[in-house]
């Protein structure tokens, strides 16, 4: 409830709380500069130890933990030893430079009988009296053609001639005529043999007009 103010009072700016502070505050100022004067504030100082130790404590690891040996049941079972191989390599003996005489059989050759030799072959032959010489052609003795033939003659195996042809001319066709059909008809020949036996051959023959000798 609050007390009524009178009207025309006036509130004083000093309390009684300020004032009872204000007188404390001096009291204690008072005080303090007595001791100082008297010398104990100088006694607490010297009571107060001047050197101050300081030490760090650092914290402690805790202590480690001995691992306990393993089980004997879970132990790794020891190998046996296995003793390592022994390896030898044998190396051939160096070769010897001796030369070992090695006798090597030779095969004998058989021998062949000796073969039997042919006999040499022989040429056909004339037969003596049939070789004669054609007679000289008129006109070309007329003419006064002369010449030699030469005749190629195929001989059989029997002797007789088979074939005649003109080798090489005599220059007159006449000439050459009457030698090739006067051989044909008239001559013969002994047949060549061959290993004894007679064969067919071919052999060349000269035929010569000569108008001395013409008939």
């Amino acid at each position: 409830m609050q007390r009524p103010i009178h009207a025309g009072s006036e509130t004083s700016p000093w309390s009684a709380g300020r004032i009872g502070g204000f007188a404390f505050a001096t009291l204690l100022n008072g005080i303090l500069a007595y001791a100082l004067f008297s010398g104990l504030a100088t006694r607490i100082v010297e009571q107060i130890p001047q050197v101050i130790h300081t030490e760090i404590v650092r914290p402690q690891p805790p202590p480690q933990q001995e691992l306990a040996p393993p089980s004997p049941e879970f132990q790794t079972p020891s190998l046996p030893q296995v003793p390592q191989p022994v390896i030898r390599i044998e190396t051939p003996p160096a070769p010897s430079n001796a030369i070992h005489a090695v006798a090597v059989p030779h095969p004998v050759q058989p021998v062949a009988p000796n073969p039997v030799q042919p006999a040499a072959p022989r040429p056909a032959s004339a037969v003596a009296g049939t070789h004669t010489t054609p007679p000289y052609p008129p006109i070309s003795r007329r003419l006064g053609e002369e010449g030699t033939v030469i005749l190629r003659i195929t001989i059989g195996a029997d002797g007789r001639i088979t074939q005649v042809e003109i080798a090489q001319s005599s220059g007159s066709a006449r000439l050459d005529e009457a030698a090739r059909e006067w051989v044909a008809a008239h001559w013969r020949y002994h047949p060549a043999t061959q290993n004894g036996r007679p064969v067919a051959t071919t052999v060349k023959a000269a035929v010569k007009f000569d108008l001395r000798d013409a008939r």
